[in-house]
């Protein structure tokens, strides 16, 4: 159980407070093996909050973070609540359209980043770098000591998360103080956290996940773990968590699938969350770690229900309500379905976000009046397809609409959609998902070209690569004459065509040691395939999942590489000649 009292606080600020007053010495972040105390955690958070303070942030004040992960992203996040405002992440990797529509739609007061971030963001609010020499002086001018309390609702916001839209363009989501709050308190509860636990940050700070991990890290006194700017999977991911002495995560069950329990025997709980857990998950987990599968949508803050620890290796359920939620499955008219019948999820209680930030519509559609409470209270209309067990478990059955969720991402296949028809020579394109061959869900994109235009795959996909987070780019693009139809005349996505296969390209053979390495390495991932110089990773069959082998095959042989930089420039030799700018750069800023 956690060390710290069990009850709701009014913000994170007030939490992490707490924590200094009772665990000042206890370590707070670990970076890089580097750990730093509650007090200085503090310390650093209460002059940043001073100087942002002097600039007008405040309640109902929004304060954009665009950091990656890193302990000046968690400093900015406390700073942040200390001045009653609420944050919106940013991920600095999004395309800059992406970025420049959330700043423009949430109208932060401001942007607070570093020196590296600066320069790849789009112009709009007023920026400050913290590591900017000018404003490391002035924060060091400030004062040390806990501002003065700022008098806070529950109900105020916290923060804005965008998730993907239907309509083509991201919606931010507005989360309380109160949801947060009930967070963390039922988070460290379910997950047995204290003073000695070791939680990982493997979220990126733009995705809600980072909430869990952050609160309810605080809330116990425990220990939040910040890794390395790596892709974390498979050895990578194992060597962190074993390494540094990670206790507990919370992983996407791909993640969780690609490391073996032997590899991490320190590991005491594992939370799986953001897609279908399998049996043979659980079958490999339960048994060398406390095993919970969660479930929950940004619009509920984040968690809404867990299972008790998994045993067996049966397809798990989605668990039974956290504390503060109330969990309904209803039919067409609003009427509780009986156990064993699937309906729809609705979501009522302390974790519910006010809505979507200026999107009064979308949020009257989906936040609705709780015809089964009396105080005109409202609900969540999830698009989830559930049935409740005897004991009040859930188990998932799919969605009502066309949101996926892919290896721990949420993704409106519309959003995905749009960005593919904006391409001039496109005029029609649907995206679905398949899984061709077992465990390889990616997504496909179909498209009809505009009269006279024969867009490549290549241009569609550095297309869409301007507007998508590279998790939501499609894997594979493939020209129709015409969409199939059922009888009825609508589409038929069962009959759309799994991506052909293409003959390996002709091109060039290797001409350095670079090129020789991925060559190699796309000949070991493709069986069969002839690789040249010129291959492309995706018309050879890849994927944004496969692109991670990638890049832990390339850091094996001492090359790196993003996960962008294959979205963006996926041939051996663009690839190669990355790797190699990235070693060179590497090699003159090593210490002589």
């Amino acid at each position: 159980m956690p060390d710290a009292p069990n009850r709701p606080v009014a913000n994170l600020a007030r939490m992490f407070e707490r924590q200094v007053a009772s665990n000042a010495g206890g370590e707070s972040l670990n970076l890089d093996g580097v750990a730093l105390s509650y007090h200085e955690v503090n310390r650093r958070a209460n002059r940043l909050a001073r100087l942002l303070a002097r600039r007008g942030a405040g309640p109902e004040k929004i304060v954009a973070l665009a950091f990656p992960r890193s302990a000046e992203m968690v400093v900015a996040v406390l700073a942040v609540a200390k001045t009653g405002a609420a944050f919106l992440p940013v991920d600095p990797e999004y395309p800059a359209d992406r970025v420049e529509f959330m700043l423009s739609d949430a109208r932060p007061l401001l942007v607070l980043t570093d020196q590296a971030a600066a320069g790849r963001l789009p112009g709009g609010p007023d920026r400050i770098a913290v590591d900017d020499p000018a404003v490391v002086a002035e924060v060091a001018q400030y004062s040390e000591d806990d501002l003065d309390v700022v008098t806070v609702s529950p109900d105020a916001l916290a923060y804005v998360i965008y998730t993907s839209g239907s309509t083509g363009r991201p919606k931010g989501v507005a989360v309380t103080h109160r949801g947060l709050a009930n967070l963390a308190v039922a988070k460290a509860e379910r997950l047995a956290l204290n003073r000695h636990s070791r939680v990982l940050q493997f979220a990126s700070p733009s995705f809600d996940a980072f909430i869990t991990e952050l609160t309810a890290t605080f809330e116990s006194g425990a220990t939040l773990v910040i890794p390395p700017q790596a892709t974390l999977v498979g050895p990578v991911l194992e060597e962190v968590i074993a390494e540094r002495g990670v206790t507990h995560v919370v992983l996407p069950p791909v993640a969780a699938a690609s490391m073996s329990p032997a590899a991490v025997p320190g590991l005491e709980c594992l939370v799986v969350a953001g897609e279908a857990c399998s049996g043979d998950l659980v079958a490999r987990w339960a048994t060398a770690a406390r095993m919970i599968n969660a479930y929950g949508p940004t619009e509920a803050t984040v968690c809404a229900t867990m299972t008790q620890p998994l045993t067996g290796g049966a397809t798990p359920p989605i668990g039974s309500a956290i504390n503060g939620v109330t969990c309904y499955v209803l039919d067409d008219s609003l009427r509780m379905t009986a156990p064993g019948v699937r309906g729809e999820l609705y979501l009522a209680g302390e974790g519910l976000a006010r809505g979507y930030l200026g999107r009064s519509a979308l949020t009257a559609s989906r936040f609705v009046a709780d015809p089964f409470a009396a105080d005109g209270s409202r609900m969540y209309r999830t698009g989830d397809l559930v049935s409740m067990r005897e004991d009040g478990a859930l188990d998932f059955h799919g969605r009502t609409d066309d949101q996926i969720k892919l290896r721990g991402f949420r993704i409106e296949l519309g959003e995905v959609e749009s960005a593919v028809v904006s391409h001039p020579s496109v005029d029609q394109a649907v995206a679905v998902v398949r899984e061709d061959a077992p465990d390889a869900r990616r997504i496909v994109a179909y498209v009809l070209p505009a009269a006279g235009a024969a867009p490549t795959a290549r241009e569609l996909r550095e297309h869409a690569a301007g507007f998508l987070p590279a998790h939501m780019v499609p894997a594979a693009f493939v020209p129709m004459d015409a969409f199939p139809l059922t009888p009825s005349g609508k589409l038929d996505r069962a009959a759309l065509p799994a991506p052909a296969e293409g003959p390996a390209p002709a091109g060039r053979a290797p001409g350095n040691a670079e090129e020789e390495l991925f060559c190699a390495i796309f000949s070991e991932m493709f069986e069969g395939a002839e690789v040249t110089a010129e291959s492309n990773f995706f018309e050879l069959g890849g994927d944004s999942m496969l692109a991670v082998t990638v890049i832990r095959k390339a850091r094996r042989a001492g090359l790196s590489i993003s996960p962008r930089s294959i979205i963006e420039q996926p041939t051996v030799e663009a690839l190669a000649a990355i790797a190699r700018q990235n070693k060179e750069k590497a090699q003159l800023s090593a210490p002589a």
